[in-house]
């Protein structure tokens, strides 16, 4: 009898132990256009950044919910669905604790080597055909709104594809975005078919700084955990090699 009893606190022992070692579920939203998040590869820049800081935190078991930006910020304000957001750009419409500035965006000018453009600043641009994001405007400063302004062969476009397709196709001269989003256009089957056009064949012209958004926490003492995490692998190189791996 003794025994049975021994048998039994022991078993309740290991049980409660797993309970109180089981790992948390969080919450995390996410965006859904490529390459920051790929919905159906469950794969992408920002995602995997997103992983490799949570796989740092064993706690934690990580469920990702895809929607849109608009969303992400409705739902990390109601503190309902969602316990992290990612890629929440800082303002006075954010209700939640924002991480350390993690994902990084990089507009740039790029242009066809061939052409032999030389590209030093926003004035240089005036005089060619250009092909924007949806509200490159209001977001790359007055100097740049000035010039979109008065150059009759500026064009914005909702797609960012459309942009890098009439770079390719040289309907335009220069297309103006985000790098990444345009190597990830060029590997796209569509340019493979009809083009032989590589990276190498491009000049990317840096005139504007770099962009951060941020995780958007409902929790602090979570975002604190996670800022923790994010100082070390910004200090080690590892977050630097992800940006390294989508830009080849």
């Amino acid at each position: 009898m003794i025994k049975i009893t021994l048998h039994l606190c022991f078993a309740l022992l290991v049980m409660l132990s797993s309970v109180a070692h089981a790992q948390k579920t969080l919450h995390i939203g996410v965006g859904n256009f490529p390459p920051f998040f790929i919905e159906h590869e469950q794969s992408g820049l920002f995602l995997e950044i997103t992983k490799t800081i949570f796989a740092q935190l064993p706690d934690y078991s990580p469920s990702f919910i895809f929607m849109s930006n608009h969303r992400l910020l409705h739902e990390i304000n109601s503190g309902k669905r969602l316990d992290v957001a990612c890629n929440i750009f800082a303002g006075p419409d954010v209700k939640g604790y924002l991480s350390k500035p993690i994902f990084r965006y990089q507009d740039v000018a790029v242009t066809r080597k061939k052409d032999n453009f030389s590209i030093a600043s926003v004035a240089d641009l005036q005089s060619l055909s250009i092909a924007a994001y949806q509200g490159a405007t209001e977001l790359l400063g007055a100097d740049y709104k000035a010039m979109a302004m008065t150059n009759a062969n500026y064009s914005e476009h909702a797609h960012p594809k459309e942009t890098t397709y009439l770079l390719v196709s040289g309907e335009k001269a220069v297309r103006v975005g985000d790098i990444s989003i345009f190597l990830y256009d060029l590997k796209r089957k569509q340019y493979a078919k009809t083009t032989d056009m590589k990276q190498t064949d491009f000049t990317v012209h840096r005139i504007w700084q770099d962009v951060y958004s941020h995780m958007a926490f409902k929790d602090k003492a979570l975002r604190d955990e996670v800022d923790s995490v994010i100082t070390q692998l910004l200090e080690n190189g590892v977050i630097d090699k992800i940006y390294q791996k989508y830009q080849q």
